[in-house]
This record gives structure tokens, C-alpha cells and sequence, in this order.
């Protein structure tokens, strides 16, 4: 039996140091690697999420949300660059960003938890289509984004 040993943390590292310098790099990071790599996103954004949740005052829950992984994508530039250039063409990213979908739709209050894990998902990429669109104000646009869905 073959135990698999998920990337190191300094592996990792190396990297996003190899992308930031040499960009075409992107295209070697393997498939376990991605998977590290959207694993590191998706624990920093947790973090983000539960506080723009815990802090978004009168502001409204989709745009809080919205600001926050906006903010965390500027932060880890090489990162995000890695997964968005492999998302297409990773069948291992493919259910990880499903995951990312839901966790923002419920993060956001455009589903709830007992919503069927589909149609948050569905919701989810509707709304993490908007985000990354640079749209400002996602209150109305996500409204019709999502009656056209």
C-alpha cells in the first residue's frame, strides 16, 4: 500500500517563487501541488470569510465577502495566478473549486447550509464569477446574475 505525501508547506513556497520569477513555470506544478496550493487559498480565505462576517457592520454580506477574497487575491497574486491559468486544465482543481463555490455562496447568504450542495455550488460560481469581474457593487448585480442562472 502506497501512502501519498501531500506537498510541504516550504515545497510550496518553492513553488510560487519559481512562477514569480519565471512565469511559464506555471505550467510544471503538479497535480498534487495545485491541490496544495488551492488548499493553502481556502484556509487563508476561511480566515478572511469568518472575519468579513464577523466585522461587516451595515455592510452587506455579499459585498463583505466580495472585498475580502478581492483582498486575499491581491495579497497572494502568484498563487491566484497559478490556480486561475491551471483551473481549466486540472481535473484535480475541478472539485476543489466546487468547494470554493459553495463556501462562498454560504459565506455570503446566497445559500444556506442545508441548501442541496449543487445549487450552492451553482450559486457559489455565479457569485466567484462577479467577484472576479471587478464589479464594485455586487448587491443588485448578483440579484440579476443569479435570476439569470
Amino acid at each position: 500500500m502506497t501512502t501519498k505525501v501531500n506537498p510541504s508547506y516550504a515545497e510550496l513556497n518553492a513553488v510560487l517563487d519559481r512562477v514569480a520569477q519565471h512565469p511559464a513555470a506555471v505550467a510544471e506544478v503538479t497535480e498534487p501541488q495545485l491541490l496544495g496550493l488551492q488548499r493553502r487559498w481556502v484556509t487563508a480565505l476561511s480566515a478572511r470569510l469568518d472575519e468579513a462576517i464577523e466585522f461587516a457592520g451595515a455592510v452587506p454580506m455579499v459585498d463583505a465577502v466580495a472585498i475580502s477574497w478581492r483582498a486575499l487575491a491581491d495579497q497572494h497574486r502568484t498563487l491566484r495566478e497559478v490556480l486561475d491559468t491551471r483551473a481549466a486544465d486540472s481535473p484535480a482543481l475541478v472539485g476543489a473549486l466546487a468547494s470554493e463555490h459553495r463556501m462562498l455562496a454560504v459565506g455570503a447568504g446566497i445559500a444556506g447550509l442545508d441548501a442541496p450542495v449543487e445549487e450552492a455550488r451553482r450559486l457559489g460560481r455565479a457569485y466567484y464569477e462577479l467577484i472576479r469581474s471587478g464589479r464594485t457593487e455586487l448587491t443588485d448585480d448578483l440579484a440579476r446574475e443569479l435570476t439569470l442562472a
